[in-house]
């Protein structure tokens, strides 16, 4: 079940993704996935567990555990 924490760290990881000025097809390059992959965990047709999430979190070269830290402040 999604929930709001899930629906944040998604918007985190997009935000970081869009801030490096990485396409959707670049990520799913640096990921070893298809770019609908990535495009459908971004519209939210998909949900990453916490094992692809913090794989996709290194491919962006952040710090998932910050990240996760974020989200949930935000909460």
């Amino acid at each position: 079940m999604r929930g709001a924490l899930h629906d944040r760290i998604v918007a985190r990881l997009v935000a970081e993704r869009q801030s490096q000025r990485l396409t959707q097809a670049q990520l799913a390059e640096r990921l070893g996935r298809s770019t609908s992959f990535v495009f459908r965990y971004e519209v939210g047709a998909r949900y990453i567990d916490i094992a692809e999430f913090i794989v996709i979190a290194r491919a962006l070269d952040v710090d998932p555990y910050e990240l996760l830290r974020q989200a949930e402040a935000e909460g």
